[in-house]
């Protein structure tokens, strides 16, 4: 199975995903995206901070980008 690599990005940084985490499809990299966007603006509010302009930039084992995910498309839908 393929590995792809979330790394956040906001306004100031990007925080770099070294790891990584195998998935079936670009079909289960959303679903991982919206998922984790969800978890980690759900403990930022209750942190007592809003939710912000970060994105995940989705990357494969080479370093293209396959997908950019705006934390908050987790919410609309």
């Amino acid at each position: 199975m393929p590995r792809y690599f979330f790394h956040i990005k906001d306004k100031a940084k990007t925080i770099r995903d070294e790891e990584g985490m195998e998935l079936r499809d670009l079909d289960a990299v959303l679903e991982e995206a919206r998922e984790g966007a969800r978890q980690i603006m759900s403990e930022r509010v209750l942190e007592g901070h809003e939710p912000d302009g970060r994105v995940f930039v989705v990357t494969e084992e080479q370093g293209e980008t396959v997908l950019t995910f705006p934390f908050r498309l987790a919410i609309s839908d």
